[in-house]
């Protein structure tokens, strides 16, 4: 059996992270420290480039999860009744404590999701404090509103904050993800408890234990667990008031139905299948790049937001497959703590499994055709490695078109009538994001007005950062993240007050 290649720095990244997996095994985070858990069955948590077993977190039940938000609800007062920019210091001051571990956070992600250290996992933990950070300055921007005047009367609205938010995230980029949870919802005056994803939990418990250094206990809080299991407690808890999750569609129509029981509101960030259209008179050397970004190969394909629905114009069709075909070896695949290494492994072999059983299905459909990947890379006999993988000629009616694979794989095709394309576009369940490449501006906003998908680009295929309001629209979610919009509608209800001045 080959084994991933381990030079001396390697081998002490990889004592130093495993050392700090074991110390963070079965813990969770709450009432303002890392404490060994209630629970006496635990989850195995797997390095995905080697299949080895890194460390074991707890199957978190009613005890830890009540314990967690028991801490949330007797935080969640002193934490509301802060003065707004006082909450914001904090935050601000919680964002700069964590930019002093972002190596070692960013290493020990790398070790549990199988994301590249150099391309995907410093990059995500730089993105964590910005967002922290973004929010924090926020916090005094939570205002109502004035009415017109009447006689006698004064009349305006308040924000407050909703109470303990549940937060539950996914594995793909989970360091993003946590910031884009918990630091509105705590800039609004709220507390939390998040359920961290169980193939990524440990990376998660580290930040939440750097975060009790600076913020009072209670206000931050994380349990792990499955979903059907830790999840669902959390989401039902009577004293749970807010439900924001990231995940695939069908687990999140579950979570709306159990708050509807309870009547609290959901922030939804589903799944995608998302086109990528480039027209005839598009550049195509910025067209063959941003299918490329778009392909999310630094996360291996797994993000909700990857470009999996290729579309090129005919008359430039050859030129520009040329292009993406010949980009594609240029990202090496390899060890994920490796600095030379651009595209990690797969997060587990389940996925790897779902990805294989596609391309199996789409090699199987007369007419297509695997243009490059379609296999395991040469020399990674362990270790869930998958190559990018173009496939053409695939019917836009085969669950390869249609469904979320969320791995490196993309349909593309050809076409020649705009109007066809942009059907075929918006035939889908899913609507978060969609992007096109052209030179004309009115085709361009053409297209922005007729797409389906609510983070739409034009010539770049960048990925969401703060300050840009990220969602979508169908079955790819309800709510909106990353924006001052979306933290006073998602984080506060609104309180309407009437004074009537004349009695005073």
């Amino acid at each position: 059996m080959n084994e991933l290649p381990m030079n001396d720095q390697l081998c002490d990244r990889l004592a130093t992270q495993l050392a700090e997996a074991k110390r963070l095994s079965g813990c969770i985070v709450y009432d303002g420290g890392l404490r060994k858990a209630l629970a006496t069955e635990f989850i195995s948590v797997e390095n995905p480039a080697t299949e080895e077993i890194i460390g074991q977190v707890p199957r978190c039940g009613n005890d830890d999860v009540d314990a967690a938000i028991a801490s949330a609800s007797l935080a969640f007062k002193p934490w509301s009744a802060l003065p707004a920019r006082d909450r914001g210091a904090l935050l601000v001051r919680a964002a700069n404590h964590l930019e002093g571990f972002l190596e070692e956070i960013a290493r020990l992600s790398s070790l549990e999701t199988g994301n590249a250290l150099a391309t995907q996992c410093r990059n995500e933990a730089r993105t964590m404090v910005d967002i922290l950070r973004y929010f924090g300055g926020l916090a005094r921007e939570i205002n109502g509103e004035t009415s017109p005047p009447e006689v006698d009367q004064l009349r305006y609205t308040r924000r407050e904050a909703l109470g303990v938010v549940g937060a539950i995230i996914p594995w793909n980029a989970p360091l993003m993800q946590l910031s884009s949870k918990i630091a509105p919802a705590l800039a609004a005056g709220n507390t939390v408890i998040l359920k961290s994803a169980e193939q990524a939990p440990l990376a998660i418990l580290r930040v939440f234990e750097l975060l009790q250094d600076i913020l009072p206990p209670g206000v931050a809080n994380a349990v792990s667990g499955l979903g059907e299991e830790a999840g669902r407690l959390i989401c039902e808890h009577p004293a749970v008031r807010k439900i924001t999750f990231t995940g695939s569609s069908a687990v999140g129509a579950k979570i709306l139905h159990y708050a509807a029981d309870k009547i609290v509101p959901v922030t939804a960030e589903l799944g995608g299948k998302n086109p990528n259209i480039v027209m005839p008179d598009a550049n195509i050397e910025r067209a063959a790049k941003g299918i490329l970004q778009g392909l999310r190969l630094q996360r291996q394909g797994q993000s909700c937001s990857a470009g999996t629905r290729i579309y090129i114009h005919d008359e430039i069709y050859d030129a520009v497959v040329e292009k993406v075909l010949a980009g594609i070896p240029a990202f090496k695949i390899g060890n994920p703590l490796d600095e030379t290494t651009q595209v990690g492994s797969i997060v587990s072999r389940k996925q790897l499994e779902r990805v294989e059983r596609y391309v199996e299905m789409a090699r199987s459909t007369p007419g297509a055709r695997i243009l490059c990947g379609g296999k395991r890379p040469d020399g990674f006999d362990k270790g869930y490695f998958y190559t990018t993988t173009l496939i053409e000629g695939v019917p836009a009616s085969s669950p390869v078109c249609r469904d979320e694979i969320f791995g490196p794989v993309a349909t593309i095709s050809r076409f020649t009538d705009f109007e066809a394309v942009l059907a075929e576009a918006n035939d889908t369940p899913y609507g978060l994001a969609a992007t096109i490449f052209t030179q004309n501006l009115a085709a361009a906003f053409d297209f922005v007005a007729r797409i389906e998908a609510g983070f739409v680009q034009v010539n770049q295929f960048s990925v969401a950062e703060a300050n840009i309001e990220y969602g979508g629209t169908k079955m790819s979610g309800m709510g909106r993240e990353l924006s001052l919009a979306s933290m006073i509608q998602h984080f506060t209800w609104s309180k309407a007050v009437i004074v009537n001045t004349s009695a005073a």
